[in-house]
């Protein structure tokens, strides 16, 4: 599977009680005919502060690097296969895509790689068109899951769960509920939306739990900039995204990040027993 790739770090101020700065493992990728984004990013809870020229040198070169390519390709309708793992290679410049395991009764199963690097848990499977895909107006996203093994790490944990300079916010290793839209008009932060604060630690997490978060709050989601969907500013274009929902799943990350990716160094495995949107 091919990619296309750009790779920035956004400088910002540095975050006060009420914001968090966002540092960006970026990938543009073109997956199968989807715009499809991994990133090492942040999610505050207030919004992040940015230089603007910063800002917009990284909307504008991902821009530069699209490249238009067929329509995608229809997998078989065989379980697991609907669902993929995507995990950042060693360079940080690309994600790759694997076909997790079946489950006896749940979804899907994978296990984390002993570096912090597993992103995301989505599916865009046609099957789903109308259920988990399309229009999603008035519904609620629910997911259950677990874990075993661990301790699992995030993208730039320090000892003990501390900060690091690239990533200061002390905290957990995380799995929460994602969503995106077509990126076929061009990029866009309003096309990625992250349930907030809605989360799960995955230390600890060995008994089937359930997370949810309704899609009518849209105060419970923010998008690829944090910015929530109950800002004036942002709401159309969430409302947008859930009447055309391209992709949808799981993000792991950890402190500052949504998104930065989980390991788990002794070992330790993730498994995907539901997801529904009622």
């Amino acid at each position: 599977m091919a990619f296309v790739t750009c790779h920035h770090s956004v400088s910002a101020v540095v975050p006060t009680a009420d914001q968090q700065f966002q540092h960006i493992r970026t990938v543009h990728a073109r997956r199968a005919g989807t715009a499809f984004w991994g990133m090492k990013m942040s999610q505050p809870n207030k919004g992040a502060v940015f230089t603007l020229a910063k800002q917009l040198a990284l909307v504008a070169a991902l821009l530069a690097a699209t490249i238009l390519v067929t329509a995608p390709t229809i997998a078989a309708d065989n379980g697991a296969a609907k669902w993929k793992v995507w995990t950042y290679n060693a360079s940080n410049r690309a994600l790759r895509g694997s076909v997790p395991a079946n489950t006896d009764t749940g979804l899907a199963t994978f296990a984390f790689p002993l570096t912090p690097d597993v992103a995301l848990l989505v599916t865009d499977h046609g099957s789903y068109k109308g259920s988990l895909l399309g229009d999603l107006s008035g519904k609620t996203i629910s997911a259950k899951v677990s874990d075993s093994g661990g301790p699992f790490m995030y993208f730039g944990e320090g000892p003990g769960g501390t900060g690091t300079p690239d990533n200061p916010c002390p905290g957990t290793p995380t799995v929460r509920l994602f969503f995106q839209t077509s990126n076929a008009g061009g990029f866009s932060g309003v096309h990625y939306w992250w349930s907030n604060p809605v989360s799960r630690p995955l230390n600890g997490l060995t008994a089937q739990t359930t997370m949810s978060e309704s899609l009518p709050n849209p105060g419970g989601w923010s998008d690829y900039f944090g910015k929530f969907g109950s800002d004036p500013a942002y709401s159309a274009g969430y409302q947008d995204a859930v009447k055309n929902v391209t992709s949808i799943g799981l993000s792991f990350g950890g402190g500052c990040f949504f998104e930065n990716g989980v390991g788990a160094p002794n070992g330790g495995s993730f498994t995907l027993w539901s997801f529904t949107a009622n």
